[in-house]
């Protein structure tokens, strides 16, 4: 007595998944040394691609990239020379992988400049101030990458050329200025360090050199500079991570199948 043919429904599934996602041949199969009757085969190729889009639905937890932020800050502006530092987040392994990693530095300053003219005649005359900015972190990876790249923002203040009559006294200000640096690529090499299972934090700190070029003046011209500076940083995350719980989408799309599958048996039957 020949054994039972296998419910195709099941056949189907179980045939996706043994083999890893090929499809049936389409040559004649055997179940239990029982060839499928020829006109089952509409309905194998039916169910086949039923049972693909089934599958495909349950796989929707896998892994995709995402995104996180890691956190900022921002120091107020203080007088110069600055020291200053702050934190940020690391990344939680527990999360995923950590594909990349996107670090900001910024820095601003607020400087006034007065100049005096204290030749016999009028004198033209610029002043360019300056702030460099030298980044440092705890990460010892990332402070070496920073030392081999500081200064990393460097902040003009030009006051324009201008025209001082003799003994004139002017002040300009306060120019402001600001600027930023972004790394990633950079971080690639040493991105593990980024990563700790529950996470943590990691400081940046930044320390600024400021100082006043003259241009002009017939070494006549006396100046003053006052000047607050001020840095931060901020940092985003790219990850792989994987669903916990398939999406709602997704869930419809596999109960529909389902629906398919028995809606075929019935019809078989």
């Amino acid at each position: 007595m020949r054994k039972p043919l296998l419910d195709m429904d099941v056949f189907l599934l179980a045939w996706y998944v043994l083999c890893k996602g090929k499809w049936l041949p389409s040559a004649v199969v055997t179940v239990y040394e029982t060839p499928i009757p020829t006109h089952w085969k509409d309905t194998i190729m039916k169910k086949q691609l039923l049972a693909g889009a089934v599958l495909a639905a349950l796989g929707s937890g896998a892994a995709h990239a995402a995104f996180l932020s890691g956190g900022s800050f921002n120091n107020a502006l203080a007088n110069t020379e600055i020291s200053q530092s702050g934190n940020l987040n690391l990344f939680d392994s527990a999360l995923g992988n950590l594909l990349g990693a996107t670090l900001t530095l910024t820095g601003q300053d607020a400087m006034t400049i007065v100049l005096t003219n204290n030749a016999q005649q009028a004198q033209l005359v610029e002043a360019t101030g300056r702030v460099r900015l030298l980044f440092g972190s705890s990460i010892v990876p990332l402070n070496g990458i920073f030392a081999g790249a500081n200064p990393l923002i460097t902040l003009l203040n030009p006051t324009g050329i201008n025209t001082l009559a003799s003994g004139e006294t002017r002040s300009f200000g306060p120019l402001l200025a600001s600027d930023s640096a972004t790394m990633s690529a950079q971080l690639t090499p040493i991105l593990a360090s980024f990563s700790q299972n529950g996470g943590g934090t990691f400081s940046i700190s930044c320390q600024s050199i400021s100082g006043l070029a003259l241009d002009g003046g017939g070494g006549q011209v006396a100046s003053q500079q006052t000047t607050q500076a001020a840095c931060g940083a901020s940092i985003n995350y790219e990850y792989e991570a994987r669903n916990q719980t398939p999406e709602p989408a997704s869930m419809a799309l596999v109960g529909l199948g389902l629906l398919g599958l028995g809606a075929a048996r019935r019809r078989k039957a």
